[in-house]
């Protein structure tokens, strides 16, 4: 199982000194999400990272997803800047396709992956609380079987 980064749960400060805290482009930590997969990962800036949320938007390119797929110990909001998302409950099956200024809402436990089927880059915002991922860190696999829908024309 990958290791939680020790900037979850304390950026910009530590649960311990809550304080107001203006925001820029240089105090955001950029990283990619999974560091193990590059070739199967996204570009995040993490906004804000506390003991009741985190905050941040990732990018996707034309062609790209992620993957394993992630499940958060939180609710998950995502709203998309610009761009087109294609989300895959892989317990479900559940397909959805996301385009600008459309949000949706995955519950905590979703096990979810998302996808940019386009030519264009996609820009997500996401807010999970209250928190990102429980004590054992971010999903290291998905072992399940995922499910799809067969396609018949």
């Amino acid at each position: 199982m990958p290791k939680t980064p020790a900037y979850f749960g304390n950026f910009p400060f530590k649960p311990s000194e809550k304080k107001a805290a203006l925001i820029t482009r240089e105090t955001m930590k950029m990283f990619i999400y999974t560091p193990e997969a590059p070739h199967a990962s996204d570009l995040n800036w993490l906004l804000v990272s506390t003991d009741k949320m985190t905050v941040g938007k990732y990018q996707l390119a034309p062609g790209s997803h992620f993957d394993p797929p992630d499940i958060h110990a939180g609710d998950e909001v995502y709203y998309v800047i610009y761009g087109t998302v294609t989300m895959l409950n892989v317990a479900t099956g559940q397909v959805v396709e996301l385009n600008k200024s459309d949000s949706i809402l995955l519950p905590m436990g979703c096990v979810h992956k998302a996808y940019n089927f386009t030519n264009e880059d996609a820009l997500i915002l996401f807010v999970i609380a209250p928190r990102i991922w429980d004590e054992s860190g971010p999903p290291a696999a998905y072992t399940e079987p995922m499910k799809l829908y067969k396609y018949d024309r």
